[in-house]
């Protein structure tokens, strides 16, 4: 054999050796709507979690982060779709996007609609009162109350749920979670319903405001949903999430954001 062909031929394995050292998601050319792309649904006004920030308008969060993480390791770019929570599964079922990242609690009926990885962040509805509000010890004690929740979210469902049980409270349904929590800062409801992680960020930002009761109604972790079927894409980005997990990454991004980890030994027996 000449010189030129060993070189060519040890050139060539070196090549094939390099190329796995990547991530082991493997992305097929047809894997996502737009070739290169991984098209994600958020809805962009739940801090801290996906949300435009006031002084750049730049999309950030605990999502954010971690989309942009897991992208990278498909050697993907990331394309955020900003929509209505009220919308964002049908925008799913659309193929508006490729899969949402937008705080998703598993839910038993969600679970028989969509695909979904495992869970990344420990989560469940908290009620959020007033500092020096003693009277919200279990969930019994919204009975009375004005609890303001935003709409159809899951923590609209256990309100609804709960309200059918027999505990007797007006239930306020805004359009976004901020209004609900401007809406107890200006004493227009009693206390929010809301997932623990958007509860921990308010508590920690305004402590004048609002703090995180003993009390909770649910839990229900926080995974990535995918199209129901669409089980490739499904396993490659469970394949990276399983990765940024092993590296810490998802422990980095969460305490970034919520002040400690939450992503480790999640709870995942949802209580509904």
């Amino acid at each position: 054999m000449k010189k030129t062909a060993i070189i060519l031929i040890t050139l060539l394995l070196l090549v094939a050796t390099l190329s796995g050292c990547g991530s082991s998601a493997s992305v097929s050319e047809d894997l996502t709507m737009t070739e290169g792309v991984l098209t994600i649904g958020v809805d962009n006004t739940y801090p801290p979690m996906e949300y435009n920030d006031e002084d750049t308008g730049e999309l950030v969060g605990f999502d954010i982060d971690l989309a942009n993480a897991i992208a990278e390791k498909m050697g993907l770019e990331v394309n955020f779709v900003s929509t209505a929570w009220d919308a964002i599964f049908i925008g799913l079922d659309t193929e508006k996007y490729d899969c949402i990242m937008s705080s998703v609690s598993m839910t038993t009926e969600r679970l028989e609609n969509f695909e979904f990885t495992t869970p990344y962040l420990a989560n469940g509805q908290v009620i959020v009162v007033k500092p020096g509000d003693e009277s919200v010890q279990t969930p019994e004690d919204l009975a009375g109350k004005k609890v303001g929740v935003q709409l159809e979210t899951t923590a609209d469902t256990a309100c609804q749920k709960h309200q059918a049980s027999g505990v007797d409270f007006d239930l306020v349904q805004y359009d976004s979670i901020d209004l609900a929590f401007l809406a107890m800062k200006t004493g227009n409801v009693d206390c929010i319903v809301v997932d623990m992680a958007v509860a921990i960020d308010y508590a920690a930002k305004y402590p004048d405001d609002y703090v995180i009761s003993s009390a909770s109604l649910t839990n229900e972790p926080i995974s990535i949903c995918i199209k129901k079927g669409n089980t490739e894409l499904k396993d490659a980005m469970q394949t990276v999430l399983d990765e940024v997990i092993a590296d810490g990454t998802l422990a980095e991004i969460s305490v970034k954001w919520l002040g400690a980890d939450y992503t480790a030994n999640i709870d995942t027996e949802l209580r509904e």
